[in-house]
């Protein structure tokens, strides 16, 4: 490859990653309350529905306070990191392991599996951060402070390693959202493209978003349930020695069927994300002199 060539794929690469975290970041920013609301219902205790649970946080805290507010701004920071490479990085991946061969569903996995593994590595901090603030709602002692004094807490308390709690765990949750996405997204407009079902542009967009949506909630959630409850650990008073003391834990103690808890509020919340987020994606592509994602 030239130096031309390489110079122009380095900068096409950096205008996708732009696009894509500054359009996750804003789209978190407005659905934080739905992402608050599945971390306290995967780690509270006291309640078997969750309409009632629903109800408890916004008479005692208001919608506001109790879930609008917590974590906000480290959500917006660990998605923009996360999904900025995850997806910003995508293309450029997909196209190196495809070579000059047809682009395949596997090839999409695959290279959301990797971009989105290295991104939510870059962003554990944020992450961690994130998670102790929303499920800190559910415990005797709510943290007080933002993202910045949580941070500093937890570097006093466990140094810096504190910051990575959970992250095999996270890793492999974010790698697989984000494969799920890719694949779901880019084989929707792939199989669309072949069979010229509908004209390229927002319909088609907000069709492949729900199915990314999808396929990201069922390949992750398990993952998902399994980090929240490690990270959330030492505030709700489980003691675990790793991740996989946790899911044996887990396994044991509440059965195979836990690891799926928190599909619903998931989905529910990742489909309305996504329906904003990919759509609004493509349009910055072509503000950006990339065009659609092909």
């Amino acid at each position: 490859m030239s130096a031309s060539a390489t110079n122009k794929t380095t900068t096409d690469m950096a205008k996708n990653m732009l696009a894509a975290s500054s359009c996750i970041a804003a789209a978190v920013i407005v659905f934080n309350p739905l992402d608050c609301y599945r971390l306290r219902w995967q780690v509270q205790h006291n309640y078997t529905s969750m309409k009632f649970h629903f109800k408890s946080i916004v008479r005692n805290e208001g919608m506001f306070r109790g879930l609008f507010v917590p974590g906000i701004g480290s959500n917006a920071v660990g998605a923009g990191l996360s999904r900025g490479i995850g997806m910003g990085c995508y293309p450029t991946v997909r196209d190196y392991l495809t070579g000059n061969n047809s682009k395949s569903g596997s090839k999409m996995f695959f290279a959301g599996l990797l971009s989105g593994g290295f991104g939510y590595f870059i962003s554990t901090p944020a992450w961690v951060i994130k998670t102790r603030l929303q499920t800190g709602r559910e415990s005797k002692h709510p943290p007080k402070g933002n993202g910045i004094r949580i941070c500093s807490e937890i570097v006093r308390q466990d140094g810096v390693k504190g910051l990575y709690r959970g992250a095999s765990a996270l890793i492999i949750r974010g790698a697989l959202i984000n494969a799920g996405n890719t694949l779901g997204y880019d084989f929707s407009k792939t199989t669309n493209k072949t069979y010229n079902i509908v004209q390229e542009g927002p319909i088609l967009h907000v069709f492949a978003s729900v199915v990314a949506a999808f396929l990201s909630s069922t390949f992750c959630v398990p993952a998902d349930f399994v980090m929240t409850r490690y990270q959330a650990g030492p505030q709700m008073g489980d003691q675990y020695k790793s991740v996989i003391d946790c899911a044996n834990t887990l396994y044991r103690k509440e059965g195979i069927g836990s690891f799926f808890r928190g599909w619903t509020p998931l989905f529910i919340r990742v489909a309305p994300l996504y329906i904003c987020y990919l759509p609004c994606y493509e349009q910055v592509r072509t503000l950006l002199g990339l065009g659609y994602m092909t």
